[in-house]
């Protein structure tokens, strides 16, 4: 299993020459950032006749001790220029960073999420992976540009602003990083309260996101029961559970975010206090002009140490949804052999003592099933519902594997060959597998290469060629979500098209008929009994279908 941190490092060395640009514009921002309230010290110098000399002591810093005040103000306006130059290129090869960051993460989970098993999503549903491109995506990219590369240059500037305090006045100095140290610990502290009910949150969205989900994908049937009360109170409870669950999150944030400026102007009390003490202090030494650059500092770094404390929060949601997404990268996965080029045209598929039972279930759906299907020829397997036909379907396209027995394409066992391999041999009609895409180009071909629109043109229209005309289909027709614009008979005709396409030696055929006028019925039947010789044809019925000229039958 990756860590984040193996996911963080090896995205930075792929984009080294990006990270380099963000890291150094960033530490020469900040130095100009720390110059500017120092020439504003220099300002109160030649306006009103005040001496530092410890100001005097930063001669090495190029323009800082000009003698005339013109001089000073074009530095101050070229200072105050590069450190707008050097800002906008380094927020904006940050962002960039964390954009690509997000982008690789995504495509990566997407890839990923398209070869886990068949099992988990049958078992866990589809909505409750659906956050994973919303919130924790967001929350890992916050966790990239601020949790680390605005932290790290904030941390490198707060480093620069307690040394500067501090070769001006020890004692301030030692006041100031004082203070930051002392909220530091205070925060660590709620932030560990703050990482569970983060959790518990997190785990109620990603639950109401998955509800609302199965409820929005079933819609038709709660409106067909008018199923509209059970479901809205059952919607409301999750509701209130997320609500309280965020009066907790709401409380430790609203908390954390109170006590950073607390901290914050407690410590300019202290500061106040002790420039006050030097002020009476008759023994001690009071500059006036090191006072000024000491305020404009502490001033202009209230935001970046404001900033720099409130990032435990953003780390804490980073981690959480670093922590769900390396569980899902964990997931059982598809297509771990390496794909191989078999041909099944020539080779018998046998299914030997195959018995299959789902996981968490005790029933077999079938038992000891053998059935040998020969190639180029036309097999049938009939069967009543629920009697696993489907489940034999996905058998054979490797989408499960047999809890006992085995399965040899050939001479291969099915242990011994990927599921891209297997399928690479195997086209299928089914309802189970629907249609997706905008249109009907899209939703038949594999490749939207031109060359194929001809061919795609060609299968439609012959399919097509006993179907009402008010009914035919063009490549650029709409089909709706997942073809719910489409009637059963197109659909139907859209699925073999799909197939046909494809070419592959085997098909599968589930329901072959179904959907279709009378007419259409003995064209396809026609169709596919010019098939036989030339592909292996597997028919899956209910009953055994009239006018194909089948050589095995099965039932089951």
């Amino acid at each position: 299993m990756k860590t984040k941190w193996q996911l963080i490092v090896s995205f930075i060395r792929q984009k080294k020459f990006l990270v380099i640009v963000a890291f150094l514009s960033g530490l020469f921002y900040n130095i100009f950032t720390l110059l500017v309230p120092i020439s504003l010290g220099r300002f109160y110098e030649f306006n009103f006749g005040f001496s530092s000399h410890r100001l005097k002591l930063l001669g090495d810093v190029p323009f800082i001790n000009i003698k005339g005040f013109s001089s000073f103000l074009l530095f101050f306006i070229a200072l105050i220029f590069f450190r707008f130059a050097l800002e906008y290129i380094n927020k904006y090869s940050v962002a960039i960073i964390g954009e690509k960051f997000a982008k690789s993460l995504r495509e990566d989970l997407f890839k990923h999420q398209l070869q886990i098993s068949s099992s988990i999503y049958d078992e866990k549903g589809i909505g409750k992976y659906l956050l994973r491109y919303s919130g924790d995506l967001k929350s890992i990219q916050n966790y990239i540009t601020k949790g680390l590369f605005q932290f790290s240059q904030d941390l490198i500037l707060i480093v620069f602003l307690i040394v500067t305090i501090a070769y001006i006045d020890i004692k301030l100095g030692t006041i100031v990083a004082v203070s930051i140290g002392f909220t530091i610990f205070i925060l660590f502290f709620i932030n560990t309260i703050l990482y569970s009910i983060s959790v518990n949150r997190r785990n109620q969205r990603s639950g109401m996101l998955s509800f609302v989900n199965t409820r929005l994908r079933a819609i038709l049937s709660i409106k067909a029961f008018n199923k509209y009360s059970p479901e809205k109170k059952r919607y409301i409870k999750r509701s209130e559970k997320l609500y309280t669950a965020g009066k907790k999150y709401q409380k430790v944030v609203s908390l954390i975010q109170s006590i950073i400026p607390f901290f914050t102007y407690l410590m300019i009390g202290l500061l106040m206090w002790y420039v006050y003490y030097l002020k009476i202090n008759s023994n001690a030494t009071f500059n006036k002009s090191a006072i000024l650059i000491l305020i404009l500092l502490i001033i202009s770094f209230l935001p970046i140490l404001r900033r720099t404390l409130r990032v435990s929060i953003i780390w804490k949601l980073g981690n959480i949804s670093f922590e769900k997404l390396l569980k899902l990268f964990d997931l059982e996965t598809e297509n771990n052999l390496s794909f191989e080029e078999i041909n099944l045209s020539n080779k018998k598929i046998i299914t030997n003592n195959v018995s299959f039972k789902y996981p968490d279930t005790k029933t077999f759906v079938f038992n000891d099933l053998n059935i040998t299907i020969l190639p180029k020829k036309i097999t049938a397997i009939i069967g009543n519902s629920g009697s696993g036909k489907n489940t034999i379907i996905k058998l054979l396209l490797k989408i499960y594997s047999p809890t006992k027995g085995n399965i040899y394409y050939g001479k291969h066992n099915h242990k011994e060959l990927s599921e891209k391999t297997i399928r690479k041999n195997i086209a299928i009609i089914s309802n189970e597998l629907p249609l997706y895409g905008k249109s009907v180009y899209e939703a038949i071909v594999y490749s939207r290469n031109e060359k194929r629109k001809e061919k795609a043109f060609k299968i439609l229209k012959k399919l097509q060629k006993f179907e009402d005309i008010n009914n035919r289909l063009e490549l650029n027709d709409s089909i709706g979500d997942l073809g719910s614009k489409l009637t059963n008979g197109q659909k139907k005709i859209l699925l073999y098209c799909r197939a046909l396409l494809t070419n592959k030696p085997l098909l599968i055929i589930d329901q072959p008929f179904k959907g279709l006028n009378s007419e259409t019925v003995f064209h396809f039947k026609g169709i596919l009994n010019s098939l036989k010789n030339k592909k292996t044809l597997i028919i899956i019925d209910s009953s055994l279908p009239e006018g194909l000229n089948i050589d095995h039958i099965y039932t089951i």
